[in-house]
């Protein structure tokens, strides 16, 4: 079975710190083609910043990007996942706290960024795998 762990094991790990101002984490974000990325405090994970960060908190209220930093407007951490649990344990996870992204953690070392989109591969796969063995099972 597959576990969280095994989904961002290989993945680069991308995060901000807290003192970048908002404008460097936004081309960041968007040279790294994500939505939402861990925000780091001296390697310590305090939360995470989102495209809907971006959008509540600097472009609604009309605030300065080059002059907001990060740690100003994160998002607190609502949860994480660790990586030994399953991706549906992400997905409730995810659906019971309102997010779309989760931080992976192993013990208190966070070690990933789990989307929504990564769960839905999965669960893909997962369903492709099971019709292929239906499929040879039919045939013979």
């Amino acid at each position: 079975m597959t576990r969280v762990g095994d989904i961002v094991r290989s993945r680069p790990l991308l995060f901000v710190e807290d003192g970048m101002s908002v404008h460097e984490a936004a081309v960041y974000m968007t040279e790294q083609k994500v939505g939402a990325v861990p925000v780091l405090s001296a390697d310590r994970l305090v939360g995470v910043f989102s495209e809907r960060d971006v959008l509540n908190r600097i472009v609604v209220p009309g605030r300065n990007p080059h002059q907001v930093s990060v740690g100003e407007v994160t998002s607190e951490l609502r949860a994480v996942i660790r990586c030994d649990e399953t991706p549906h344990q992400a997905l409730e996870r995810m659906e019971l706290n309102g997010i779309r992204h989760l931080p992976v953690v192993d013990g208190e070392r966070w070690v990933g960024m789990l989307s929504i989109r990564d769960l839905l591969r999965v669960e893909i796969g997962e369903q492709g795998d099971e019709l292929k063995l239906l499929h040879e099972y039919i045939q013979h």
